[in-house]
């Protein structure tokens, strides 16, 4: 029927003397909103069917009737077909037909909406005498129900708060909402026959699959219920997920740039950062990519980021740049460290190739790389091939350094080659024997205290740092840090005082608080080497993982140098050295000491013994060994020791750093290779913009002096060592700063063709 006509029915049914309840379907929520509007008057009492709901719960029909069959006027009843349809077909049609069969003393018109389809299914005699009307039009939308937990409200932007409010899906309907949110306990097994579908949310993750499909490519598993909380709530603004990530991390098509920031997310955001990682793709970085593609959780992500590298060998075409993006992301997972302690474990299983996994981004996996070292017995050729770029800090401390003297310079790069590798070569032994009988030491080098007697001491611009046990072997690391850090280096060697303990050797200290000059006093090298922070010790770890505080108490040092103001100078001076070799050595002499654990047995009172130990020079009353061994009866040192005669023990450093005021501009004359035959050296030009007689470069760790030409600021060096064909690269020194880094030429054959060249 016409709507028009309806309405005419229900006049004349309210005009009539009739009493018998009648029903009236509306089609669609435009044409129930219109007749409860028009009906809505004061002569008429409009009644919904949740007033006789209890909470969370559906209409009580019997208490429904009873109210209604006490009327006395004109009541239109409206809501109550969506709680029955919620119970099924059969349950709407019964209570529809039980309503018609009501005694009223007044008029009851039941509305009801889209329900066609049933009602046309009842008795037809029903429809014929009008007590049943169905309005023609288009039927609205069945909706789906989304029955969402308690728990899940203050995550639902909007909905229905209890089955008991059923009826307000009007509203929603208005809005041509296919979906109705219903926030209840109640669960769709408790509606078997519904006539609605009915969907449930238990969980935010089922929310946000529903909110973007996306999700249901993550699966639940992606995250837990927290996360999900999480993302539920922070995506309540957005219409989508893509919307989302854009607020949040930018352009989908660049989220691995994100990595760079990541160490900043916090918890949550760095979990949403992972599932846009996994929903958009990863474009720009190839690594990143492979371990989304092996993550299906955030905690694969992390594990992946470590460990995915492993699958690769170190000959593969991708190893080196996953290698390189690798060590940027993990270097933003510091807090990871279970993740990072899995990895340095299955890193073992790739034996002498794990150190090319490994990186410098964290102390434990520079600590597995010494072991490693210790373990393999790298040559100096492999250390110098991979040290650079898996640990870059230990490649510059075995760096050579020029002492101006061939033996040290021999000496020195020997030592700290065994002191890495933990272990004494017999060169080595044969350096320490050699001079533990000769001492030249004393002929080549001259008291600390004649180089500190030079200093010039103006309280107001000189200050010391008085380095406790920082030995000469250092000084080839602080000279190119200082040059990175934009500090003027200038150092002299000389020799300290025998025993080379700090007692018989502060006394430079004094002269610098006597000028009124600023002291600092560092002893974090010195209670470094005693064993007295971490966990360092020889007894429980014989490898010299020590070596990597030992380069973080030197870093700090430059950091701290790097501070000071343009006028002042600082002055860096060590009162005696130390030696590993001496407690991997682990030999004993066989004179005994009477005061046991004095010194770890380098040095004795010479009253103690009555006659010259062999390897031992006399001092200050002290007998000081100057080979490895130690007397016996003195206690092990945990991590290295001072006391005796050795170089290391005895040469020290006096070094003066300022801030530079002008750089170096440092150059080859020209791009052409170096050329070398069996009669012709190889020569090496260079523009330097100083000009300067006491200039070197070191190429392999051999230096060689730069001699000026004709041209000014051009200069020239003989290699008689480069003959090979290949690259090269030189470090420029004018005199014992560095001043040029990293200067890469080339060598060709003389007369060889290009073709045989390359």
């Amino acid at each position: 029927m016409k709507y028009e006509e309806v309405i005419n029915r229900v006049d004349r049914y309210i005009k009539s003397d009739k009493h018998q309840p009648i029903i009236v379907d509306l089609p669609n929520i435009e044409m129930y909103k219109r007749m409860l509007g028009h009906y809505d008057v004061g002569c008429y009492t409009i009644n919904n069917a949740s007033s006789f709901c209890m909470e969370e719960g559906l209409p009580i029909m019997d208490k429904l009737q009873h109210s209604l069959s006490m009327i006395d006027s004109v009541l239109f009843l409206n809501g109550l077909s969506c709680y029955l349809k919620l119970q099924g077909e059969q349950v709407l049609q019964n209570n529809l037909r039980s309503l018609l069969d009501l005694s009223l003393d007044g008029k009851l018109v039941v509305l009801t909406f889209n329900c066609a389809n049933v009602l046309s299914k009842m008795d037809a005699r029903l429809l014929a005498a009008g007590r049943i009307s169905i309005v023609d039009g288009e039927p609205s939308y069945q909706p789906t129900l989304c029955f969402i937990s308690p728990k899940l409200a203050n995550s639902v932007p909007y909905g229905i708060k209890g089955i008991n409010r059923l009826q307000n899906m009007a509203t929603f309907l208005e809005e041509n909402s296919n979906n109705v949110n219903v926030v209840t306990v109640r669960t769709k097994a408790d509606f078997p026959n519904s006539m609605f579908d009915i969907v449930e949310y238990s969980s935010e993750y089922q929310v946000l699959a529903d909110w973007d499909a996306v999700f249901l490519s993550l699966g639940s598993e992606a995250g837990t219920k927290e996360q999900w909380a999480y993302l539920l709530k922070e995506t309540e603004a957005y219409d989508d997920w893509h919307s989302y990530i854009a607020a949040e991390f930018g352009n989908p098509s660049n989220l691995a740039n994100c990595i760079n920031i990541f160490a900043q997310y916090e918890p949550n955001k760095k979990w949403a950062y992972f599932l846009a990682l996994a929903t958009c793709g990863v474009k720009g970085n190839e690594y990143l990519a492979y371990v989304i593609s092996k993550s299906k959780t955030y905690g694969d992500f992390i594990m992946q980021s470590f460990c995915a590298i492993l699958n690769l060998s170190v000959n593969d075409s991708n190893f080196h740049k996953y290698y390189e993006e690798r060590k940027v992301i993990t270097s933003f997972m510091d807090e990871y460290v279970e993740e990072l302690d899995t990895f340095c474990k299955q890193v073992y299983g790739k034996e002498d190739k794990a150190i090319y996994y490994l990186t410098d981004n964290t102390r434990k996996e520079k600590e597995h790389i010494i072991e490693l070292i210790g373990k393999y017995k790298y040559s100096v050729d492999q250390l110098e091939l991979f040290l650079p770029k898996v640990y870059s800090d230990l490649a510059t401390y075995l760096k050579p350094y020029n002492y101006s003297n061939a033996y040290l310079n021999k000496y020195f790069a020997q030592y700290k080659y065994c002191k890495v590798i933990n272990s004494i070569t017999s060169d080595m032994l044969q350096l320490v024997e050699e001079q533990a009988m000769k001492r030249e030491y004393n002929i080549w080098l001259q008291p600390r205290a004649a180089y500190v007697d030079k200093v010039s001491k103006i309280p107001a611009d000189t200050v010391l740092y008085f380095m406790d046990a920082m030995g000469a072997e250092y000084l080839g690391y602080l000279q190119s840090k200082c040059f990175e850090n934009g500090l003027s280096f200038s150092a002299n060697v000389a020799r300290c005082n025998l025993p080379s303990i700090t007692s018989m050797n502060k006394e430079f200290e004094e002269d610098f608080k006597q000028a009124g000059c600023k002291v600092y006093s560092n002893k974090d090298m010195d209670e470094l080497k005693h064993g007295g922070v971490y966990t360092y010790d020889y007894e429980d770890n014989k490898f010299p993982i020590h070596i990597v505080e030992e380069l973080d108490i030197l870093n700090k040092l430059v950091s701290q140098l790097k501070t000071m103001p343009k006028e002042q100078t600082a002055c860096v001076i060590a009162d005696h050295g130390a030696s590993r070799l001496a407690v991997i050595n682990e030999k004993e002499n066989k004179w005994g000491v009477s005061e046991k654990g004095i010194h770890s047995g380098r040095c004795c009172p010479k009253a103690d013994i009555s006659e010259k130990p062999q390897f031992a020079t006399e001092e200050n009353d002290f007998w000081c060994l100057a080979n490895y061994d130690r007397f016996k009866g003195g206690r092990k040192a945990l991590v290295e020791v001072h006391g005796g005669a050795t170089l290391e023990e005895v040469v020290v450093p006096v070094i003066v750093v300022r801030k530079k005021t002008a750089s170096v501009t440092c150059k080859l004359v020209d791009n052409k290779p170096v050329m070398v035959s069996f009669k012709k050296k190889a020569r090496l030009r260079l523009f330097v913009d100083v000009d300067s007689n006491e200039m070197t470069i070191s190429v392999n760790g051999i230096f060689y002096s730069l001699k000026k030409t004709e041209i000014p600021y051009q200069y020239y060096a003989e290699m008689p060592e480069v003959k090979n064909v290949g690259e090269y690269t030189c470090d420029v020194y004018n005199e014992d700063a560095l001043v040029a880094k990293d200067i890469k030429f080339q060598v060709k054959k003389e007369g060889a063709s290009e073709r045989k060249f390359f």
